[in-house]
């Protein structure tokens, strides 16, 4: 196999599948033959990242993290895709001990909000990814503004809905945005990429999922000209 794509998969197990479906049905293709070959490693069992981020007595994920990487390199992966927004703590730490490119949601993410000219934003995702202000850092570097919502409600429909395969209304989505000042929303967790696609959410929704995948096909278009 050739321009390899690899999936850590299972933070949680449906981003992760959103994220395969949304490469396969974006893929422009004539036949099977033209879809890009991808290894996904699901493992579920992944300690929770922001567990961990939040009390390092917690067992470390990137161990873990660090295995799979390294897997799938053997394997013939020429570049890794980690769908889960909190787990990119650890992106900089893997990257020095792995020789192919892995993918950033959260830079990939602000570019897209900088080429949208958008002044502020929301911030909706786990409190870990919160409290190392990963969104907060990189949106600084650009003069973004930001606000963020109450994370209490946020962890709620993360943790109580879609990680128990409960279904999210769309009124508990206005329960989270109502009254924030804000031009556009960062679905900062992986969990709520999948709702965006549940219940139709609009653009001002930011996907980090849709940017990733937007960004896999222009890499692998690059390859294969």
């Amino acid at each position: 196999m050739k321009n390899v794509l690899g999936i850590i998969g299972g933070l949680g197990p449906l981003a992760s599948s959103y994220l395969y479906e949304m490469i396969t049905r974006r893929t422009k293709v004539n036949h099977d033959q033209d879809h890009i070959d991808i290894i996904l490693l699901s493992h579920a069992s992944i300690p929770d990242r922001t567990n961990y981020i939040l009390d390092h007595s917690q067992e470390n994920p990137y161990p873990y993290l660090l295995d799979d990487c390294k897997l799938l390199e053997k394997l013939g992966a020429k570049m890794i895709s980690i769908p889960c927004n909190t787990a990119q703590y650890f992106h900089d730490q893997l990257q020095q001990e792995i020789g192919i490119p892995i993918n950033n949601l959260i830079t990939e993410t602000v570019q897209y909000i900088k080429e949208k000219k958008y002044k502020k934003v929301a911030i909706l995702a786990t409190e870990g990814t919160i409290k190392t202000k990963l969104y907060q850092q990189e949106l600084d570097k650009y003069q973004i503004g930001y606000v963020l919502p109450d994370q209490e409600k946020v962890t709620r429909i993360i943790y109580e809905y879609v990680k128990k395969g409960k279904n999210v209304t769309q009124n508990l989505v206005d329960e989270i945005i109502g009254g924030l000042d804000a031009d556009a929303y960062i679905l900062g967790c992986t969990e709520l990429s999948v709702i965006k696609g549940q219940l139709n959410l609009n653009e001002k929704f930011i996907d980090p999922l849709e940017i990733e995948v937007d960004y896999i096909l222009s890499q692998y278009q690059k390859l294969k000209n």
